[in-house]
């Protein structure tokens, strides 16, 4: 499931990913649980730091 993820990814595609909203995304992000930074407005996160995120939520509902 992790092929058609880059390098890099924006908000809307770790939603997507995790099948959560994007604002959902953000306040994780805010809240210092999922790794990213900004790049102008907007936030990135490194498919490494979105796929050990995904390792944390194991036993925990999304």
């Amino acid at each position: 499931m992790t092929e058609w993820l880059k390098p890099t990814i924006d908000v809307l595609d770790a939603a997507d990913y995790l099948n959560i909203s994007k604002y959902t995304v953000i306040n994780r992000i805010k809240a210092g649980e999922l790794k990213a930074y900004k790049q102008g407005k907007h936030w990135k996160i490194k498919r490494e730091w979105l796929l050990e995120y995904e390792e944390g939520l194991s036993g925990f509902a999304k």
